[in-house]
C-alpha cells in the first residue's frame, strides 16, 4: 500500500494530476526499454542525483531499500534508506521512454 501511495506522490509532485490518469494507461506499442541497465550506488543515509530531462512517470520496486524525491525541474533524488538493491523505472518524453536502473544501497 505504501508503495503505490509513494509512486502516486512522486509522479503527482513531479508532473501534477494529470499523470495520475497516464499511469492507468498502457504505455504504447513503440516504446522501448533501454538496451542496458544503468547502475547507480549511494551509500546508507546518503543521496544521489539523476538529471532526467523530461521525466513522465517513475516508480521504485522496494521504497524501503530507497527513497526517491523530485528534487527541482528534471531532477531526481534517491536516497538511501537500507543495504540492498532494488529496481527503479524511469518514463521520459511523449513517447514514454522507460530507462531502468539498478540502485545499490551500501552500509
Amino acid at each position: 500500500m505504501h508503495h503505490r501511495i509513494g509512486i502516486a506522490l512522486v509522479t503527482l509532485a513531479l508532473v501534477g494530476a494529470p499523470a495520475l490518469a497516464e499511469q492507468t494507461k498502457p504505455a504504447p506499442a513503440s516504446s522501448a526499454s533501454s538496451a542496458t541497465e544503468q547502475t547507480v550506488v549511494v551509500k546508507k543515509g546518503g543521496q544521489h542525483a539523476l538529471k532526467l530531462p523530461g521525466m513522465v512517470r517513475i516508480a521504485i520496486d522496494d521504497p524501503e531499500v530507497a527513497d526517491i524525491e523530485a528534487a527541482g525541474k528534471d531532477v531526481l533524488k534517491i536516497i538511501g534508506k537500507k543495504a540492498g538493491e532494488t529496481a527503479l523505472l524511469v518514463w521520459v518524453g511523449p513517447e514514454n521512454k522507460r530507462s531502468s536502473y539498478r540502485v545499490v544501497v551500501s552500509d
